[in-house]
């Protein structure tokens, strides 16, 4: 066996292995990311149940205060996992972290070793994904209950504030933008697109609560 042999076998152990680790830490964060989003949400059910079988204004108040949490929390989750599968499905290196940062962010994105076109799949996939929790949302949440249009209109003001920050650094990179110079472009708009999100979140509370 010739050492150029025993050097291919090594490199193929080794990245077997980062492959095994990779796999583990996703299961693991997926089963962080699962157990918040599953724990917002029985919160969230629990205080309408105590709202609804009470009429106590301080069950109401449990309702819509847990609807601003689970939303946040679904939105973040999948706003993460949308990035993160567009970026697998591209190819790109993205080793999942040992441990998520702020509770959410679970992957690295190699901006020097990753092409253009990867870099537009993972953003998309983050952009994209907080809408279809906004769709599916509206399709099973009941929206007579006043925390439940809290809870889509919150899911809509997040997905909003999302594109309104990454959509144009998509564009810019579409256009032939260079990732980290438009990212770093759009990175005093930031605060700008809170707002804009909350004021878009807003309108469909009101659109929601006449439609009622």
């Amino acid at each position: 066996m010739t050492e150029a042999t025993l050097d291919a076998e090594q490199a193929a152990a080794l990245e077997d292995a980062a492959r095994a680790i990779d796999r583990e830490r996703m299961k693991q964060i997926g089963s962080f990311h699962f157990a918040m989003v599953m724990g917002a949400l029985t919160l969230w059910g629990a205080a309408v149940t105590w709202a609804q079988v009470t009429g106590l204004g301080i069950a109401q108040f449990a309702a819509i205060a847990n609807a601003l949490i689970a939303a946040y929390v679904i939105s973040s989750t999948i706003h993460e996992w949308g990035h993160f599968a567009g970026a697998r499905l591209s190819g790109s290196v993205s080793p999942v972290l040992e441990k998520p940062r702020r509770h959410f962010f679970m992957f690295d994105f190699a901006m020097d070793r990753n092409d253009s076109r990867q870099f537009l799949w993972m953003s998309w996939g983050g952009i994209l994904a907080p809408w279809a929790a906004v769709l599916l949302a509206a399709a099973l949440v009941p929206l007579a209950l006043t925390s439940g249009a809290v809870l889509v209109a919150t899911l809509t003001s997040r997905a909003a504030a999302t594109a309104k920050f990454e959509v144009p650094i998509a564009l810019g990179v579409s256009r032939g933008g260079q990732p980290g110079a438009e990212l770093a472009r759009q990175l005093p708009n930031l605060a700008g697109s809170r707002p804009f999100g909350m004021a878009v979140g807003a309108a469909t509370f009101v659109v929601l609560w006449l439609a009622a």
